[in-house]
């Protein structure tokens, strides 16, 4: 197997306020070179079967490390800001829990006052007697909280 060389290293690009790899397009053709010699593959005996699987261990921990190296990267310089991002989004969080609670506590409020009587009263006059129209009303009524009587 052939050595492949190349640091992955991480540097600020300023002017587009990133991270990268450093001598990221170095380092790609090395391991593209390198790589290239996969391109075409033949195993004749057992003792190239086992030099294969060395070779794609090998590969394998190669980018278990890179993997790591991201992760570890992205721990290093994001770990504030995400902890930043929470402390503002749990404000909002604790805000709108305290509205749902309020607007529940309306909600029972309105079913104990039309449970107890105490809803508005209406009351309807219709010229007509489509059951699905009256139908409608009542659940309406029902629904906000309205008394509805029709004559």
């Amino acid at each position: 197997m052939a050595e492949i060389m190349f640091e992955l290293e991480t540097v600020s690009d300023k002017e587009n306020g990133v991270l990268i790899v450093k001598d990221f397009e170095e380092n790609l053709n090395n391991v593209k070179e390198v790589l290239s010699a996969y391109d075409v593959i033949e195993i004749n005996n057992d003792e190239e079967k086992a030099d294969f699987k060395k070779t794609r261990a090998t590969f394998n921990k190669i980018i278990k490390a890179i993997d790591r190296k991201r992760i570890d990267t992205i721990a290093d310089y994001c770990n504030t800001f995400e902890e930043q991002c929470n402390a503002i989004k749990e404000l909002f969080d604790m805000a709108q829990l305290k509205i749902a609670e309020k607007v529940k506590e309306y909600e029972e409020k309105q079913k104990l006052a039309t449970a107890n009587g105490n809803a508005t009263k209406y009351v309807a006059t219709l010229k007509f007697t489509d059951e699905k129209i009256i139908k409608k009303l009542q659940d309406f009524a029902v629904k906000n909280g309205c008394e509805l009587t029709i004559k």
